[in-house]
């Protein structure tokens, strides 16, 4: 792309982030890149008439939480100076006001994601998707304004490459169990129709679960036949 065009780009992707923020209260912590985005906002025009509060630690962001009564947008890194930005979400869960949450991870690995569900934050993206102006944070942030959830494509892609390996580790055993299982078979069946003791079937579905990284027999389904390990 000719570098007028790049610019262009980026000056309609600031406008259009602009007009989704400009009637929020932001609260961003970010680290390290803290004072990069606040410089960002600054020279883009983001600066508005409504709160837009900055830090790169947990511990600054709790002390002002604590203390407002009106609904922000919380822009957080899985990073933080001090800890872990999950700690901050699970923190603010816990207050009366309701915060649309989003949640940058920076370090690839299926337990953040999963938390992040949990924690049922609103948007949960890939810091290298906004590294590479991929689009992504201008989708969450039109989901958050519609009151919709958002999780980044290439968070979703990387979490069924990893369920894919884990997979590879089941065994013909375990494939056969799942397949019972899906089919609503409890322990006791399945050590009847494969003539092992119930305590057999019970480890080899923690088993299974343990490698899909699930926490219950329904989960283990869901990710089976979104892997195609059963038909």
């Amino acid at each position: 792309m000719p570098q007028n065009e790049s610019q262009t780009s980026d000056l309609e992707k600031a406008r259009r982030i602009r007009s989704l923020v400009h009637d929020q209260d932001l609260l961003i912590c970010l680290y390290p890149h803290l004072f990069a985005v606040e410089q960002m906002l600054r020279l883009s025009g983001m600066q508005s008439k409504r709160i837009r509060r900055f830090y790169d630690s947990r511990a600054e962001a709790m002390i002002y939480l604590k203390n407002v009564n009106t609904p922000h947008w919380l822009l957080v890194s899985e990073q933080l100076n001090d800890g872990s930005g999950l700690d901050l979400l699970r923190d603010c869960k816990r207050f009366p006001i309701n915060h649309r949450t989003l949640l940058l991870i920076n370090r690839q690995g299926k337990s953040s994601l999963r938390i992040a569900r949990r924690l049922n934050v609103d948007a949960i993206l890939n810091e290298r998707s906004v590294e590479q102006r991929s689009g992504a944070l201008i989708n969450a942030l039109t989901s958050m304004k519609q009151g919709k959830h958002y999780e980044d494509p290439s968070l979703l892609e990387g979490e069924r490459i990893l369920a894919r390996e884990n997979a590879k580790v089941l065994s013909e055993r375990q494939l056969e169990i799942l397949a019972l299982v899906a089919e609503g078979r409890s322990n006791r069946q399945i050590a009847d129709q494969l003539n092992i003791s119930v305590n057999t079937a019970r480890d080899h579905c923690s088993e299974i679960l343990t490698r899909l990284d699930v926490s219950n027999r329904a989960s283990a389904v869901s990710a089976a036949l979104r892997l195609g390990l059963i038909p």
